[in-house]
């Protein structure tokens, strides 16, 4: 019946602009009223033409269609003759559209959803969109909370058949959680439940915090974690019978109630493993981290189909579906589980494609990958490609997508796009560093020559304490088998009295060649052979020891040096790593032949440990110990490890640490340092070059001619940390507490270092 008379009004309305005329055939057509639209666009909406025979009911679908257009307010047909008129009223255009008020939601998104619903500057204006608009504006105001939120729409009307739009938005205030409440939960506290959701009322302690301000997507969001939270602990019978959300008459407070159903709690019962597992079923059962008789937890079970699903992608299946299926017991409160496995088919890489590379050559990251073409598919190569590509530091991002081939099923192709870094600089700055003084540096560095991946560094560095002038020449992939070569070149002039150590000065030019040795992806060999002159300058003030020393060897050595270190690198990336670790273990010696014979042996591990997506926590230990071969007794002063200072243990003056003669510090040949350092995001910064962390440093240097080394000596630290990546280098700051230094020690609270010195 509605739709009957629906079709009667329009048909009425239809015929009502059409003068009652004869049938009479169409000699010509004159349209009435244009300004605006082409008369083009009104002959190809119209139904008639030249020569047609006109009747009561064409007309009427005339004027019909060209309602339908949305051009226009008024169409009346007139006849003259044969000549049929058509008398036409547009509807106006747009000609501004101004929206006030609005902070929550952005003005270039709301006038981009008016374009995309026709209502935009320079159409044409139509009311019914204008209220469909304005409907949807105050539906998403709702959805954020704010329902009292007052929104008017002006239509201004201009010369020319236009207008202008102002939409006024009172958003009013956000309205407030002032409570949730559940009901049905006995196993878990309202208290325990509402730390699982984002929202609530807003604690006392966080004035600032935006917790309890309502938004329909939070609510949803925090439903859903509830559901995770119950059925990660056993309650796989779990349901959210149903929820409320209730305003207060002021529409400032919200009120959610929360109903549930906790069902009971389930153990695990059988786990198996069935279908076509491709490797062995008892390998797969292994990698599970589920046990029967254990409580049963959805995210495990999940975890459980991703280590299936990841195992089988090392062998080529990459699309394998993994469908877990619990059965439920509810008398013996158990849950069975079962894993159907379905692999697919082999999945192989037809090609790599790489983009984003602009300076970068291809070679260069294809070396890089452990996916090769034309293999089967291996998301353990493709992590690693990954990996080994971040670890460059060429890159400041690494993206590799695997899209099936179109039309083949058991092909993709790998999508490598990568984000060019700066690899190249050209410095000229000052700097300040604590522990050196001021800091005044020119370097040239390229560390991707020409997109070759080769290293090339010049660096004229100077501080109060040293000068340095060094030139550096790393080839990567020296040979196909991965041999880096390297090339170094440089002369270093240091005084220790400006460090706060002895009185004595050391110029030393050294010039060395190296080759480091892949041996698999995560460990190489690298061995250095080099040639060094070095002249020593004491001062009156120096310790006797010293004057000991060169009464016995001399001021000026020549000395050919071997180093030989092991590296173990699986850090995910090389700046800001998060997880992985790396380790490496050295031996310096200066080899018989040699004005002076010694020895330096070092050993490192960092490892970092994620504890969420913005926490890793990092856990260092250094240990360095030297002496002297041959006829040289002891190791040379010249050579001992220092500890103290923004770069081992904050909180005391550089090198301060150890032993000291005539008040100075004087090193030993025997150094242990470990550090604690927890790092977090800044508050406020979205930013991947800065972080913030707290800290645990403990270290010492001792003297094994003359004491053993002794736990109680360490010297401990705790603080906070700032590190920013800047343009001139890394800027590092510490506020650190010293927690047991002596009558002796020199503590210094705050250090910071800004620009890099070699």
């Amino acid at each position: 019946m509605r739709k009957l008379v629906a079709a009667l009004v329009l048909f009425v309305v239809a015929l009502a602009p059409v003068k009652a005329f004869e049938p009479f055939t169409v000699e010509d057509i004159r349209l009435e009223g244009l300004r605006r639209i082409a008369p083009g666009t009104v002959f190809n909406y119209l139904p008639i033409t030249t020569n047609d025979q006109v009747d009561q009911q064409l007309a009427a679908e005339a004027v019909r269609a060209l309602y339908d257009t949305g051009f226009f307010q008024d169409v009346e047909l007139q006849r003259d003759g044969n000549v049929l008129i058509v008398n036409l009223v547009e509807r106006p255009s747009v000609a501004e559209i101004e929206i006030e008020g609005n902070n929550a939601i952005a003005t270039d998104p709301l006038l981009q959803a008016m374009r995309d619903s026709g209502l935009a500057e320079g159409e044409t204006f139509n009311r019914a969109l204008l209220d469909g608009i304005e409907r949807e504006l105050r539906r998403q105001y709702f959805s954020q909370g704010r329902y009292d939120v007052d929104i008017e729409t002006t239509v201004s009307p201009l010369e020319r058949n236009r207008v202008a739009i102002r939409i006024d938005i009172d958003e009013g205030r956000t309205a407030r959680i002032r409570d949730i409440h559940f009901v049905g939960n006995e196993a878990f506290s309202d208290s325990e439940l509402e730390d699982v959701f984002s929202l609530g009322p807003r604690p006392w302690y966080l004035p600032f915090s935006s917790r309890d301000q309502y938004s329909r997507e939070a609510l949803s969001g925090d439903l859903e974690s509830l559901r995770s939270f119950y059925m990660n602990r056993g309650y796989a019978d779990f349901s959210l019978t149903s929820s409320q959300v209730s305003l207060t008459p002021d529409r400032s407070g919200i009120y959610v109630t929360v109903n549930v159903d906790e069902g009971r709690q389930y153990e695990l019962g059988d786990i198996r493993i069935v279908g076509e597992t491709v490797v062995d079923r008892e390998e797969l059962r292994q990698s599970l981290e589920l046990a029967s008789g254990s409580m049963f937890s959805q995210e495990q079970v999940t975890a459980g189909s991703n280590t299936i699903r990841d195992r089988l992608s090392e062998e080529g299946y990459a699309f394998a579906n993994i469908n877990p299926v619990p059965d439920i017991n509810r008398e013996a409160g158990t849950v069975d589980l079962t894993y159907y496995v379905d692999p697919g088919s082999r999945v192989y890489v037809r090609r790599i494609n790489i983009s984003g590379n602009y300076r970068t050559d291809d070679e260069v990251i294809r070396r890089e990958m452990r996916q090769m073409e034309r293999g089967w598919y291996s998301s353990e190569n493709i992590d690693r490609s990954r990996q080994r590509l971040n670890q460059l530091g060429f890159f400041d991002s690494v993206e590799i997508e695997t899209p099936r081939v179109p039309g083949e099923n058991d092909q993709v192709d790998v999508n490598v796009n990568v984000t060019e870094g700066l690899s190249g600089s050209l410095q000229a700055g000052i700097g300040y560093g604590s522990g050196q003084g001021l800091l005044l540096n020119f370097s040239v560095a390229q560390d991707n020559i020409l997109g070759t991946g080769d290293r090339i560094n010049l660096a004229l560095n100077n501080s109060e304490v040293s000068s340095l002038y060094r030139l550096t020449y790393t080839d990567r992939y020296y040979n196909v088998d991965g041999l880096t070569r390297h090339f170094n070149a440089s002369l270093r002039e240091t005084d220790a009295r400006e460090a706060r150590l002895s009185d004595y000065g050391v110029r030393s030019g050294e010039l060395d060649v190296g080759f480091s040795v892949p041996l698999n992806e995560e460990d190489s060999v690298r061995l250095d052979v080099g040639y060094q002159d070095l002249r020593l300058n004491l001062g009156d003030d120096a310790p006797q020891f010293m004057f000991d020393f060169t009464d016995e060897f001399g001021e000026q050595y020549q000395n050919y040096k071997t180093e030989v270190s092991w590296t173990r690198n699986t850090l995910d990336r090389r700046v800001f790593p998060t997880r992985g670790a790396k380790q490496s273990l050295g031996l310096e010696v200066s080899v018989p032949g040699s004005d002076l014979e010694y020895y330096k042996a070092s050993y490192s591990h960092n490892r970092f440990f994620p504890l969420s997506d913005d926490l890793s926590l990092s856990l260092r230990g250094r240990v360095g110990y030297g002496e002297g071969l041959g006829e040289t007794s002891r190791l040379p002063f010249f050579e001992n490890f220092f500890a103290g200072g923004i770069n081992s243990v904050r909180g005391y003056q550089s090198s301060s640490l150890g032993r000291r003669v005539e008040g100075d510090p004087v090193g030993g040949n025997l150094r242990t340092i470990a550090n604690a350092e927890l790092y977090f995001p800044v508050p406020f910064i979205d930013s991947d070059a800065v972080r913030f962390s707290t800290f645990v440093d403990a270290g010492q240097v001792y003297d094994t001619r003359r004491t053993t080394f002794d736990s109680g000596e360490l010297r401990y630290s705790s603080g906070l940390a700032f590190t920013w990546m800047s343009p001139l280098g890394a800027l590092t700051m510490s506020l650190a507490e010293p927690l047991n230094d002596g009558p002796e020690d020199e503590t210094e609270r705050f250090q910071f270092s800004l620009g890099q010195f070699f």
